[in-house]
């Protein structure tokens, strides 16, 4: 599985992190892989998928929400997944390559998260990433059940990446 992951406006987030950023994406790219590849809604014909990452900042993401949510505030990410219908995770189950949506993130808000969260602006931005890649799966935290379930597996997956044998490390 492949995974490629176009980012616009990741100047806002290189100097946030302590790592070279086209790498530190490379470390999501292969956790994203690892993730898809043991997720049993995924297509097993798809061997590569693409997401779009933008990040902007705080006045843009609280247009979006403003539009898409009717919530007139910033948020540290937003998610337009591609293939959901009736809330489940829903794409052509013999694409090769499939988009999976767009994921918006405001490096601000996600830097308040941290400070408030005793968290490093990666760890943040890891979690808040994948929050977005379980959203464009078919994840949601509509109940406490779907909840716990999207935050125990986002949770894995922050431990992964940071995990010296889990994915992203193979990378370097």
């Amino acid at each position: 599985m492949i995974i490629k992951i176009d980012v616009e406006g990741k100047e806002l987030i290189t100097e946030r992190i302590n790592a070279d950023t086209d790498d530190f994406l490379k470390r999501i790219e292969a956790l994203y892989a690892s993730v898809l590849d043991k997720e049993e809604s995924f297509p097993e014909e798809c061997r590569c998928a693409e997401i779009s990452l933008s990040v902007v900042d705080p006045e843009r993401i609280r247009e979006l929400n403003l539009s898409y949510r009717e919530i007139d505030s910033s948020t540290d990410i937003l998610s337009f997944p591609l293939w959901e219908e009736d809330s489940r995770f829903a794409p052509p189950s013999d694409w090769e390559y499939l988009p999976l949506g767009d994921i918006v993130i405001c490096p601000d808000k996600i830097s308040e998260n941290a400070d408030e969260n005793n968290k490093s602006f990666a760890e943040e931005l890891v979690l808040v990433i994948s929050h977005g890649l379980l959203h464009l799966i078919g994840y949601d935290h509509y109940d406490i059940d779907s909840e716990r379930k999207m935050w125990l597996k986002q949770d894995r997956m922050v431990d992964q990446f940071f995990r010296k044998e889990g994915a992203g490390y193979e990378i370097f």
